[in-house]
Order: structure tokens, then C-alpha cells, then sequence
């Protein structure tokens, strides 16, 4: 089941708003930014190798690559203070984006809870960052019991009113709960110690208890051609971006072991606009594609180049 939208040109009217809503507001975040106060220094997350020389900045923030584990990320990352202010006053919600691409979500929900199914012992699934609370509704409707996490009370307000069980704002609202399985949805990018943050929710798992994640991937084909192009490079709150290699490593130093993985969306549009020399990549579809009939989304997604990763690790060997 391939993800990308095939009408482009309504899918990005829908996400104009919201998009031109973000360019201002970083624009104007980056004006009250001190160069030589807000930022720290920061190793490759996933395995603590010093960055070597860097890929290219971005609004401010300096990616890097790893070559031990094929990781990239911000070397200099805003200092938590400065990110929380950054959060605190974001322009837009996932309930908006949920609300406006509630087709794209199921599918993209539908395919990942297809993962979780495949492992007949899971009942309880615990929603890290909720938000509207639209992927815990459809696993519900596959017979799943929900429960969700999520700081921001307007959609703790809309998921609540719809239903949805929610228990806390952050993992340290969670006390001794435990859960078959534990999902992260486009969550784990903007953490900045993946390793102890998984350590943490492993606590909260049952014994063979699994952790589902969806990010982007930095092995991505979108990712390799556009570089600063592409949207999943922002430069402030995407402060690690995974290869498959390094999400790998990263769950196993927290004491987990992959059992499944596909990667998912081709942003075929994106990548051939790009290579059409188009200004936006992002716009609708061009017609100046010549000779790009070759990229095919089907063969993006199945040979791993796809925009992201959804991946499923184990306490245990399944």
C-alpha cells in the first residue's frame, strides 16, 4: 500500500496554511536567538562519536554525519530552555494536520498498526505524544485498548471529548503502569538522548513487550538528493535524524532488538520537482519532469529509500 497522496495539488493547499504559518514563526524565533547563549555542543547520539565536518546549517543549526552508525544530527542544538520556548508557543497542532489529511493518517496509521497486529499477544498500546488522539481511535476500531501522553491541552481537550484515554503529559505521569506495546509516532527525532529515553520506556513494558517507531530516515532517497532541501532537515527541533543502522543501535544500547522494519512514503514528488530545478520542491507536481519516469515510488519504498522508517523492537526474540 503506497502512502503518497496522488493528488498533490489539494494535498499541498491543505498544508499551505499550516506551512506558511511555521516559515513566520521561525522566522521570527531566530531573531531573539543568541549565537554564542542558545546553543550547546552535542556528539552523535547514538553511539557519542565527536561530529567531523559538517553537512550544511540550516535556520541556525549545524547537521553532521556519522559515518560509524550513518547518523546525522545536530551538532549544535538549541539549549532546552531555548526548545521549550520554542514548543511552548507553536504556531500549529497535529490535530491540524490530522483533521486536514485524516485519509493520509489512516493510512499511514493502518500500516504500522499492521506491524503491531503481527504480533498476536499485544492488547494494551500506550500512544506517546497523541495529540487528537486519531491513531489510538483506529486502533481501537482493530480491537486494540488505548492509552495516550500528550502535553499540549488543546488536543488533550479534543482527544478526551472523542474518547480517548489519556493519562498523562509526559512519561513521568506514568508511576508503575505497564504496557504490551508502546508507540512513537514522528516522537523520537526531537528527543535529544534517544538511548536513555528508550532505557525509560522500557521500564514501562510487560515482559516481551514491544516499542513501535516511525521517523524519518536519514538513508532515506529524499534525504540523500535534496540535502537542506528537504523538509525533514529543519535545523531546530528534528535534532537526530535515524539510518536504519542507527535506530538499531540506538534500541539496542536500551536493550531491545529489531523484529520488523519497512520503510514508507517515496516523497516521490518532492525528489523529482528537485531534480526538475523547480525553486519549491514541495509545490504540486511539475510538468517539466522529462526523463524522471525512471523513479518509481513503489521501488523507493521497497528497496528502504522511503521517507521513513516504521520499525517494531522487542524486549525479548519473538
Amino acid at each position: 500500500m503506497l502512502l503518497d497522496t496522488p493528488n498533490q495539488h489539494a494535498l499541498h493547499q491543505a498544508r499551505k496554511v499550516q506551512l506558511n504559518k511555521f516559515s513566520k514563526y521561525v522566522k521570527q524565533f531566530l531573531t531573539k536567538i543568541d549565537p554564542e547563549l542558545d546553543f550547546e555542543s552535542n556528539s552523535c547520539p547514538t553511539c557519542d562519536r565527536l561530529p567531523d565536518a559538517p553537512l550544511f546549517t540550516k535556520n541556525g543549526g549545524t547537521y553532521c554525519y556519522c559515518p560509524d552508525c550513518r547518523h546525522i544530527f545536530l551538532s549544535n542544538p538549541l539549549n532546552e530552555e531555548k526548545l521549550l520556548e520554542f514548543y511552548s508557543n507553536y504556531p500549529t497542532s497535529s490535530l491540524e494536520w490530522h483533521q486536514n489529511e485524516s485519509e493520509f493518517y489512516r493510512k499511514i496509521y493502518s500500516k504500522g498498526l499492521a506491524l503491531i497486529q503481527s504480533i498476536p499477544q499485544v492488547k494494551t498500546v500506550l500512544d506517546i505524544g497523541c495529540s487528537s488522539g486519531y491513531f489510538l481511535s483506529i486502533a481501537a476500531e482493530q480491537g486494540f485498548e488505548g492509552f495516550g501522553i500528550e502535553p499540549n491541552r488543546q488536543e488533550v481537550d479534543y482527544a478526551i471529548n472523542n474518547g480517548i484515554n489519556v493519562i498523562g503529559s509526559t512519561i513521568s505521569d506514568l508511576g508503575d503502569l505497564t504496557f504490551d506495546a508502546i508507540t512513537l509516532w514522528d516522537v523520537l527525532e526531537h528527543i535529544r538522548r534517544p538511548v536513555s529515553y528508550l532505557q525509560k520506556l522500557r521500564s514501562h513494558l510487560k515482559p516481551n513487550g514491544l516499542i513501535f517507531v516511525q521517523v524519518p530516515s536519514s538513508d532515506s532517497l529524499a534525504a540523500r538528493v535534496m540535502r537542506e532541501a528537504c523538509n525533514m532537515f529543519d535545523g531546530i527541533e528534528h535534532l537526530t535524524l535515524f539510518s536504519a543502522m542507527s535506530l538499531d543501535a540506538a534500541f539496542s544500547r536500551a536493550g531491545l532488538k529489531c523484529i520488523m522494519k519497512q520503510t514508507v512514503i517515496s516523497e516521490i514528488y518532492a525528489i523529482r520537482n528537485y531534480l526538475s530545478y523547480e525553486v519549491d520542491p514541495y509545490l504540486p507536481e511539475s510538468d517539466s519532469q522529462l526523463g524522471l519516469d525512471l523513479l518509481e515510488p513503489e521501488l523507493i519504498e521497497s528497496s528502504g529509500l522511503g521517507y521513513k522508517i516504521q520499525a517494531v523492537y522487542s524486549t525479548s526474540e519473538l
